[in-house]
Formats: structure tokens, sequence, C-alpha cells
């Protein structure tokens, strides 16, 4: 009865006891690594290290460029001046006294010397005459009056030389009146532009004002006139009046 009961036990646990023999392998094995892994030692490197302590090499001393020595200045020499021989006035001739030789007929005797001549006077020096005055210097123009005397020569110009318009509308219309032109010279005379200023309401009247001026032969400025100026800029009126007839 026993063996029947104990048969059933382990077939019902065939499984799990089939198993247990890997599982118990498996386990010696774990165990035998445990233990390997703890019997390894960690390795020391018993050799000895030497540090040797070295000092910093001193910085290399800086370069100096020697400064050229500068030249000493000479100090300016001082000439004393020599002092000048005061003259010393001519020593007058003191009189002598001669002694005469005693004789046996006259007594002893002193004979005086001849008196010194007279000093001589000196001349009194020339009189210079007096310097001639000098004469007085000729007042130059003003550049003002100059620079409205070349205006007034250019002006006069200008209406010597106007011509009034011809043509049959001029002669029909017969115009009258003023033209204002302006125009700019060089310093020598030469035309640099021309224009219009005031018109006289006539084209006729302005055409022959510029006609003028295209025309005009001008002067070069005077020297003292408009200094600084390379150019300069003129005006003038002209007026146009028909002729009677």
């Amino acid at each position: 009865m026993q063996a029947m009961t104990t048969m059933p036990f382990f077939y019902r646990f065939r499984d799990a006891l089939a198993t247990l023999p890997s599982i118990l392998i498996l386990a010696i094995l774990i165990f035998a690594g445990i233990q390997k892994a703890a019997k390894i030692e960690g390795h020391s490197d018993d050799s000895l290290v030497q540090i040797a302590l070295t000092e910093p090499e001193p910085p290399a001393p800086p370069v100096t460029i020697p400064t050229p020595p500068q030249p000493t200045p000479t100090p300016p020499q001082v000439v004393k001046p020599q002092p000048v021989p005061l003259m010393q006035p001519p020593r007058q001739p003191q009189p002598q006294t001669v002694s005469a030789t005693p004789t046996t007929n006259s007594p002893s005797a002193e004979v005086a010397a001849p008196p010194a001549p007279p000093k001589a006077v000196a001349a009194p020096a020339p009189v210079a005459p007096p310097a001639p005055e000098p004469a007085p210097a000729i007042a130059k123009p003003s550049s003002a009056s100059v620079e409205a005397g070349y205006v007034s020569k250019v002006r006069a110009h200008l209406n010597s030389i106007k011509r009034y318009p011809t043509g049959r509308e001029a002669s029909q219309q017969r115009p009258q009146g003023k033209v204002k032109v302006w125009f700019v010279l060089n310093r020598d005379g030469t035309l640099v532009e021309q224009g219009i200023e005031e018109s006289s309401n006539s084209m006729l009247l302005d055409e022959a004002a510029r006609k003028t001026i295209n025309r005009a032969t001008f002067s070069a400025f005077p020297e003292s006139s408009w200094a600084g100026e390379a150019t300069h800029r003129f005006s003038a009126e002209l007026e146009f009046i028909p002729a009677a007839g």
C-alpha cells in the first residue's frame, strides 16, 4: 500500500524533479564564480617614482638700445669790448734856462731861452649843408576811383557803338525804350557771358542790346582795380530812340 501511495507522489512532481539537477549545477557554477571573483586581488605597482623640483629659469634681461649722445651746445662766445685809449692832450714845452759861462770881464748871468711859439688853433670843421627836403609824394588814385573810371569808359563805349534795329518790323513798329544789360569780363577784357537784366518789353530792342555787347571791344582791367577777382560783373543801360523821319 505504501508503494502505491509513493509512486503517485513522485509521478506527480516528475517535471520538477527532472529540472532539479540542472538547478543544482547552475547554483554550483554561480557560487564558484563568486568565489573566484572574490579571490582576485588588485595589482599594485611598488616601483618608486622620483619627483624632481626644478626652479624656473630667470627671465632674460631686457635688451636696452643705447641712446646716441646728443651734442652739447656750445655756448656763444662773448666778445668783451676792448677799452679805447683816451687821447692825451699834447704837453706844452716848458721854457728852459740856459746858463752862460762866466767871463773875466762880465759877472755870471743867466740867459733865458726864447719863448715857445704860440699853439696853432685848429680850424673849425666845415658844416655840411642841410639835406634837401624830399619832394611831396604824388597821391595815387584810390582803387574805387580807378574802378569807377573804368566802368564809365565801358558804358560810354557801349552807347557809342549801339545801333537801332533795322528791318521792316522795326520800321513799322518803331519801338523806343531802355534796356539794362549785364555782362561778365575777364581781367584781360574778354567777354565771358551776358544777358538782359531789365527788358524794354520789345524783342527788337533787347536783341539790339545783345548785339551791342557782342560787338564791343573791352580793355583790360587796371592793375589796382578789383584785386583778387579773376572776373567781374558789369551792367549798363542802353536807350534806343528811333530816328525822326
